[in-house]
């Protein structure tokens, strides 16, 4: 009989025809979910947030990936800088989490010791014939990499190269001109009863909207127009077609434009980015652990224009994620079921996949799948056909 560990890996290497739910024990596991810390989130690209969302100098996003406290600091430089947001004396977290601004430096609430923002220490009071050495003394920095915006962070000495991550994505996204989003979105953070891993699947799957999200997302992003489109362990992408609320005038008057417009892509970069691109805008929701069994879902957006954070928006927003919520956390309960398992996935769940291959690599060093792409993948690389 395999162990949880073997049983996971086992799982996480199957293909879509062989596929079937993960171990429920995965999903609660102290530790897998110590594994996953050290493997995933202590040593991959972890989406945090946007440089749209950090435009001038002093402002700050703080939160926890893996343990670590990290601030995300616009330097007086210009610079956007990941670091350390432990105070080098006696570890007191320095900037609350969440978003910010810090006017010229950083001051540790707990005996005032002083850092610039791009973390170097410059002074603490009181020192008397003690005075620690300032180079000795500096925030520790992480790796940072930003891609149309977004940036990722990477806790590793020596990450792999963020650029070998997002090959090849591109190529479907330029249609819809993603360099153009300069405005930011700010939305604030939830904490769910959910393992990760399970609020990450929800999202990236389309095929529970019509029984979920039914007066939500199913009126605007149907579960029958959904289908998949390129991916791998790397990067996945599915999409669907947007239902046309617009008036015959509207229509009209917008002209004919390329089809792809009335779709939407889902962008999943694992291990915890999922975001919604459309002409106009990428919404997001980020996914952290806190706990086996509880995580941070966490979202905003880009767009071209300013003002999409209007209330209408919002209270949408609001309303589908507190019907994912809802849902999941019941599935949660459902994982501690010793008499039953899980049964065979389904075509609209072959994102599940390429996250398991995912999985599978990053934890045992699993080869994954080869990239699949579908006849539909077409429709935004060459969107003129």
């Amino acid at each position: 009989m395999l162990n949880l560990p073997q049983a996971y890996a086992a799982s996480a290497s199957h293909s879509l025809s062989e596929a079937a739910s993960l171990p429920f024990e995965v999903y609660h596991d102290k530790k897998i979910y110590d594994l996953e810390m050290d493997h995933i989130f202590g040593n991959d690209w972890v989406f945090v947030c946007a440089e749209q969302l950090l435009p001038n100098p002093g402002d700050y996003f703080a939160l926890t990936v893996a343990g670590e406290a990290i601030a995300l600091i616009h330097g007086a430089d210009g610079e956007i800088r990941a670091l350390s947001n432990i105070c080098r004396h006696r570890g007191t977290p320095l900037l609350d989490e969440g978003y910010g601004t810090v006017e010229k430096h950083i001051t540790c609430p707990y005996h005032a010791w002083v850092y610039d923002q791009t973390g170097k220490f410059k002074g603490a009071p009181f020192t008397r014939n003690h005075k620690p050495e300032k180079s000795e003394h500096c925030l520790p920095a992480f790796h940072l990499e930003s891609w149309h915006g977004l940036l990722f962070v990477n806790l590793a000495e020596k990450p792999s190269p963020f650029a070998a991550r997002v090959e090849g994505i591109n190529d479907y996204l330029h249609l819809f001109e993603p360099h153009s989003f300069i405005h930011g979105v700010k939305s604030g953070g939830e904490e769910w009863q959910v393992n990760w891993k399970l609020a990450v699947e929800n999202a990236i799957e389309s095929y529970h909207l019509f029984k979920v999200h039914e007066e939500t997302l199913e009126t605007i992003t149907p579960s029958k127009t959904s289908y998949y489109v390129a991916g791998s362990s790397e990067w996945t992408l599915t999409g669907g077609k947007m239902a046309d609320t617009r008036s015959t005038l509207e229509k009209w008057l917008t002209g004919k434009v390329p089809e792809a417009y009335s779709h939407y892509l889902l962008i999943f970069l694992p291990p915890n980015f999922i975001g919604i691109l459309t002409y106009g805008s990428l919404q997001w929701i980020a996914v952290l652990p806190k706990a086996a069994e509880k995580c941070q879902i966490m979202s905003g957006g880009i767009s071209n224009e300013p003002g999409n954070d209007d209330k209408i928006s919002a209270d949408f927003t609001a309303a589908f994620l507190e019907e994912d919520k809802w849902i999941c956390e019941r599935v949660q309960r459902g994982m501690h079921s010793k008499k039953t398992t899980g049964g065979k996935l389904v075509d609209m769940e072959q994102s599940l996949i390429d996250f398991r291959q995912y999985l599978g690599s990053r934890l045992f060093g699993a080869k994954p799948i080869a990239f699949a792409s579908t006849a539909e993948a077409d429709l935004f690389l060459n969107p003129e056909r």
